[in-house]
């Protein structure tokens, strides 16, 4: 008697696209020569890696469910997945930590870069915060958890820097590093700046950061080791109020450099103008400003605002008595501190005297009756608007200083700097997509490994939109309907590209455990697209493995 035909479905979604990119990059190669393996694991731990970081890509499922997830797409042999649970997970992640991390990640950036053709000539780097829950213990190997100035306005929970470079093609990650919760970035930039030029093999990668960099020791050792830079000058350098005061009775040359179509059509076009300053920075460095008209009006719509929301304060402070005149300049102060509006206004505080009468005795008054005069001080708050100051910061609204070692015209260098937003745009996909916090990890250790595959699945995922986008560009594609209802997308997003899949399955018909067949879901013309612009077959597609 012959066993009932079975059927088992078997989701693919966009795992396929994901082993593609993992092998382009040969990662699962690199992962076993680098990770120490133990012929008693009943799964490989490159394997275990793998999984996990496709399970990071692609829907985050918890660590105790990963072996569910796994079973679900078929990633391991029949009745492999059982043994994928979270103790294996956390054996995995803390062989990763114990592996040589710094050559493993030189290795598939490397491969990225050959592979891909990527264009190392623009370096950015940023850091964000990634905040953690619960008590740690301080480990010597790891980096440490702990309060420092959080990002994420957490300032109450301990956390880790994640300090990240990508490159200007696409913001493709290059480089990243985790560090002490309470590391300042002016410390970071020298170190990564070498640390990248060690894994490029050269120095004429033009570097950009925020403020953090603008420190005599960095600019200086960048310039003399060949490399360029692009910064911005803090507000606390003597040489932006030497401009902004210049700028009070002069009125600089402003040359338009950029213009783009705002978001929305009832919206003026966005403006950026820039200016050569008349003289260097104090290290000897060349200083642009650049003048932007929607920080213009940002800044004008923010100080209104302020003294605004001051006025009403103070005004509701004048029709109250005071007797108190210590407590009075408190409440004052307390409400310029809080609205950061202390110049905008003159005030002080005068004392008034009133004088009134009383029966100096008990009873109804008489002709005869006594009065008695008393005195009582009460304290009155004046204020006016200090419009000498409106007038001068009105005259820098919109503005902000680049310094940098670049001889190229200032409108190239805006346009390098103007990239910045897109490696913040991989901060928020690390924290709003991935998800990334809360960790539910016990040691530090572990945590520095799983963000280890963080930058792993940032990089997947970079190279996902970059190739479709290349792809676009190439056959004048000027969006693809991926979208609900089929709306056009100018920008796709490798989270958008992995969702059009994820019904896709593959129906394995089996009978004593023999194969019959595999009967595939048909594909929408948008997934063919897809496919195409990946260069992705139908066959590879629906085919595709962990090995």
């Amino acid at each position: 008697m012959q066993t009932p035909i079975q059927i088992k479905p078997v989701k693919l979604s966009g795992l396929p696209i994901v082993l593609s990119v993992i092998r382009s990059l040969k990662l699962r190669e690199l992962l076993s020569q680098t990770v120490r393996d133990d012929p008693r694991d009943k799964i490989p731990v490159h394997d275990t890696l793998v999984i996990m970081l496709c399970n990071v890509v692609m829907e985050r499922f918890p660590l105790y469910k990963v072996g569910e997830w796994a079973k679900d797409r078929a990633l391991l042999p029949s009745g492999k997945s059982r043994f994928l649970n979270d103790d294996r997970v956390g054996r995995a992640l803390h062989r990763l930590f114990e592996s040589d991390r710094a050559s493993l990640l030189t290795s598939v950036v490397l491969e990225a870069i050959k592979f891909y053709e990527l264009d190392t000539q623009r370096v950015h780097n940023d850091s964000t915060t990634v905040k953690l829950f619960g008590q740690y213990a301080l480990q010597h190997k790891a980096a440490k958890p702990k309060r420092g100035f959080s990002k994420d306005h957490r300032p109450d929970l301990k956390q880790l820097l994640f300090n990240l470079s990508v490159l200007g093609d696409e913001a493709v990650p290059l480089y990243f590093k985790v560090l002490d919760g309470n590391t300042s970035d002016e410390k970071t930039h020298l170190k990564n700046w070498m640390a990248i030029r060690g894994l490029l093999n050269k120095s004429s990668f033009i570097y950009v950061a925020d403020s953090k960099l603008c420190v005599r020791e960095s600019m200086e050792f960048i310039d003399q080791e060949g490399g360029q830079f692009v910064t911005v000058l803090p507000k606390t350098r003597n040489e932006q109020k030497k401009f902004k005061d210049w700028i009070q009775d002069h009125h600089p040359a402003w040359s338009l450099a950029r213009q783009s179509e705002p978001r929305r059509k009832s919206d003026p076009p966005s403006l950026w103008w820039t200016f050569e300053c008349p003289y260097p920075s104090k290290e000897g460095f060349r200083i642009l400003w650049v003048k932007s008209s929607d920080k213009q009006r940002i800044d004008e719509q923010k100080r209104a605002s302020i003294i605004d929301q001051t006025t009403v304060m103070l005004e509701d402070l004048q029709k109250r008595p005071h007797r108190n005149r210590q407590k009075l300049t408190q409440a004052v102060e307390e409400i310029f501190d809080g609205k950061k509006s202390e110049s905008y206004f003159h005030w002080k505080i005068t004392d008034q005297t009133d004088e009134t009468y009383k029966q100096a005795h008990r009873g109804r008054p008489t002709a005869h009756s006594q009065y008695k005069k008393i005195q009582t001080k009460r304290y009155i708050l004046s204020f006016t608007h200090n419009q000498e100051q409106i007038r001068y910061e009105a005259k820098c609204d919109g503005i902000f200083p680049l310094i940098t070692n670049l001889k190229d015209p200032s409108r190239e260098v805006l346009e390098i700097y103007k990239f910045q937003p897109r490696l913040e745009k991989r901060h928020q996909q690390l924290k709003s997509v991935y998800h990334v916090a809360p960790m539910f990890l016990k040691h530090p250790e572990r945590i520095e490994a799983l963000l280890f595959l963080y930058f792993l699945g940032l990089l997947l995922t970079s190279l996902i939109e970059r190739k479709v986008r290349l792809a676009m560009k190439k056959q004048n594609l000027v969006s693809i309907p991926i979208y609900p209802e089929q709306r056009e997308c100018r920008y796709p997003t490798a989270d958008k590209i992995l969702a059009l899949f994820q019904d896709v399955r593959v129906q394995t018909v089996t009978q004593n455990n023999r194969r019959l067949a595999q009967v595939p879901d048909k594909l929408n013309q948008i997934q063919k697209l897809v496919l195409d612009l990946l260069e992705i077959s139908r066959d590879k597609y629906f085919h595709a493995s962990l090995s």
